[in-house]
């Protein structure tokens, strides 16, 4: 019988168990994004390739912290860790169903607990000219050193006066009487479930070449700006990518039905769909901008031979653009030799993803004919 598991607002799969095997990345940002975990060193154009260097902090929770996952929870192994200055990503794999009780989201929560006590430990230790505290919350003594990991055993939470309590938990966390400190992490953690042929090699791709990924962003952030309030024509947008492309003077909507009104067949079957497709190809070499949301199969097979011949494109999307979205590997490379352009709208008209659909192939042929475009400022929007 399947176990429920209570979820948080990060969590992807409302069907999934979380108590039984599986694999995942699991993604924790430093609450209010502070770059706590190390710096990004070298340049996409130099010699010395983008990498992490790690912070103290970095060092403690890469060599102390992680493998403490594994030691209290023997079916969950780690598979490769990425830091990054402000967040964590964790490629994990539970082998076995968890223990009675336990899910996923708890071993998560021991991990960053224990994160939480390598930084305030650290801060003690600075504020003591490096010299570890001898009564900073027990940290330092036989008892508290077990405590300190801030793990849930299989067995259940420990500590040496006996068990944990749910009331007990922030008080023996910090200390009787002792002043609240901050937690390492933002509430809550990001998880992909891992279930595809091929999508554990793309999150490692992934992974891996994630520092590369942000100083490209910092190199070049005129080629992969992110706006969150766009006016276009009388419509408004959330963008990611090249605005530039708004400015082009020639664009061309990309538009193609399912299926063929006089044949019956798939539309992207046809000979004449591998006509139109060469000539819109064609145009996209001389510098015409592709406009399509890319919903159609006719239309995704545009829109990969564009990303593929590096071609000028604005794709519309119906998945919000927020401060921290961005897009998948391949277009966020795109975006970042300047060939694309992501855009969001801020409002439909109706709520079914048909609807929905419409909407984008009409607000595709918007963008087409469009003369003028300006960025909100939000100060603006609250007066």
């Amino acid at each position: 019988m399947r176990r429920e598991t209570k979820h948080n607002q990060h969590r992807r799969s409302y069907h999934h168990d979380y108590h039984e095997a599986g694999t995942y990345m699991l993604t924790m940002v430093i609450d209010g994004r502070k770059r706590l975990f190390g710096r990004i060193a070298g340049s996409t154009k130099g010699d010395e390739a983008p990498h992490m260097v790690l912070s103290e902090l970095g060092r403690r929770v890469v060599e102390q912290e992680i493998p403490k996952i594994h030691r209290y929870y023997p079916m969950v192994e780690v598979w490769r860790v990425a830091m990054m200055p402000d967040h964590i990503h964790l490629l994990v794999r539970v082998r076995e169903a968890l223990p009675d009780g336990k899910h996923l989201g708890l071993v998560v929560r021991g991990f960053k607990t224990g994160c939480s006590r390598a930084w305030w430990a650290y801060q003690d230790e600075q504020a003591l000219g490096g010299e570890p505290p001898s009564t900073a919350a027990g940290l330092t003594t036989a008892a508290g050193l077990t405590m300190a990991s801030g793990l849930t055993t299989a067995a259940g939470p420990t500590m040496a006066g006996g068990p944990v309590t749910a009331a007990g938990t922030k008080a023996f966390l910090l200390g009787k009487g002792a002043p609240l400190r901050p937690v390492l992490f933002e509430q809550g953690y990001h998880d992909r479930i891992i279930n595809r042929p091929g999508m554990l090699d793309s999150i490692k791709r992934y992974m891996q070449e994630n520092p590369f990924r942000a100083r490209l962003r910092e190199e070049c952030p005129r080629l992969m700006e992110r706006q969150l309030h766009l006016w276009i024509s009388g419509r408004e947008y959330a963008a990611f990518g090249n605005l530039f492309l708004l400015k082009y003077p020639i664009k061309m909507q990309v538009f193609f039905h399912r299926t063929d009104k006089q044949t019956g067949q798939p539309t992207h079957l046809t000979a004449a769909y591998q006509q139109e497709r060469t000539r819109l190809l064609r145009l996209g070499e001389e510098g015409t901008v592709l406009v399509t949301p890319g919903i159609s199969k006719g239309e995704s097979l545009v829109v990969s031979a564009a990303l593929d011949a590096h071609l000028p494109l604005i794709l519309l999307q119906k998945e919000p653009i927020t401060r921290y979205w961005k897009p998948s590997q391949r277009r966020f490379y795109a975006c970042a030799s300047g060939r694309l352009l992501i855009l969001a709208p801020w409002y439909f008209d109706g709520v079914s993803d048909y609807s929905r659909f419409h909407q984008l192939n009409d607000y595709a042929r918007e963008v087409c004919e469009a003369t003028e475009m300006r960025i909100l400022n939000f100060t603006e929007l609250k007066k």
